[in-house]
């Protein structure tokens, strides 16, 4: 049997009868595979999820007459709902799309490749008029669904420019290595740097390894820690304790979040350390709590609300390129943000 050629965006989407050709099927019997399982041969079964796992194939949800429209929503999946550091980027799309009619569906990841696969191939099934994803690495079958999406794509939130995707966002590698040439500069040298609890979050990840750059250009040795509490409060106060003791403690912490930071610091307040004196603290992120604290915290502050707006400009005019509007290579992929070190009593 011929095998078919993988499609790419602008080909267009999968089409159930390209799924029913490989499998050797009718559509119909496709189609009876998405809604009546059990009616279909167990045979026919197995030829029809194999032609799906190879083309990547994901049934439309919309029914009837409306199943080749374009939507009026924009599906948008972001690592965490209840971490207030997306908050504002999704509140940046949802103003933009808004007064044009559209609407934002959102789905969570929880920092997981296969939930954010699912997620995508959910909002997928419902034709959406576009997806906005956080970060551009993502798990082989997620990648495949959204080259074949037939559908605009934007990551937020990192910044690759050789993507074939639209990107709105910022090096995470380049925070890392700005946050510990800061502390350098500020006179710190056992400058350590604390993860997430999280296994699958790239960007903190990333902004280790430009930590890990920065002080290999110092000729300065470079020292990781990853706490084993989950709960982000907990975890700070953990790696706190942890590396303030022993013969070398550390001078400086730079936290992979606002969270972990506040723990710490939170942490000191109660034990009476005297922070920076006694070892500095810095985070990421700048929640509305980091110039509360006591001390104040020291940390980066991402364009939260200009990524959501970026993107969701990106967005509308992609879909008025493909509609003809403007011309063709008209909508700008590369959309570097600046962020910026906020300097407060915690260094």
């Amino acid at each position: 049997m011929n095998q078919p050629v993988r499609k790419r965006r602008s080909s267009g989407r999968i089409k159930l009868r390209d799924v029913a050709e490989l499998a050797g099927v009718s559509p119909m019997t496709v189609s009876r595979y998405f809604s009546q399982r059990d009616l279909v041969a167990p045979e026919a079964q197995k030829r029809i999820a194999a032609a799906v796992e190879q083309t990547g194939y994901v049934p439309n949800m919309v029914a009837g007459g409306l199943a080749s429209a374009r939507g009026k929503t924009v599906g948008m999946v972001i690592p965490n709902i209840a971490g207030g550091v997306f908050a504002e980027t999704v509140q940046g799309v949802a103003d933009t799309l808004r007064p044009l009619g559209y609407q934002l569906l959102l789905a969570s990841s929880n920092y997981s490749s296969s939930e954010e696969e699912d997620a995508v191939r959910a909002f997928i099934g419902w034709s959406p008029a576009a997806l906005i994803m956080t970060g551009h690495r993502h798990s082989a079958a997620t990648s495949d669904l959204l080259a074949n999406a037939g559908i605009p794509v934007v990551q937020t939130w990192d910044y690759k420019p050789e993507s074939e995707f639209v990107q709105v966002g910022f090096s995470h590698t380049s925070v890392g290595r700005d946050s510990a040439l800061y502390l350098h500069g500020r006179g710190y040298r056992r400058i350590v740097f604390v993860h997430t609890g999280q296994p699958e979050d790239f960007r903190a990840m990333e902004r280790a390894r430009g930590y890990e750059i920065a002080m290999e250009e110092l000729g300065l040795a470079p020292s990781t820690f990853h706490s084993p509490i989950a709960a982000p409060l907990e975890a700070g106060k953990d790696a706190f304790e942890t590396l303030l003791r022993g013969r070398w403690p550390a001078e400086a912490i730079i936290f992979a979040n606002d969270n972990l930071a506040a723990g710490a610091l939170l942490h000191g307040l109660r034990a009476k350390i005297a922070i920076p004196q006694t070892c500095a603290v810095m985070g990421f992120g700048d929640l509305s709590i980091a110039d509360k604290l006591i001390p104040s915290l020291t940390t980066v502050r991402p364009p939260r609300y200009e990524i959501g707006r970026i993107a969701a400009v990106r967005v509308i005019e992609s879909l008025r390129m493909e509609d003809g509007e403007l011309a063709q290579g008209a909508v700008r992929r590369d959309n570097l943000l600046p962020y910026e070190i906020i300097e407060r009593e915690s260094t």
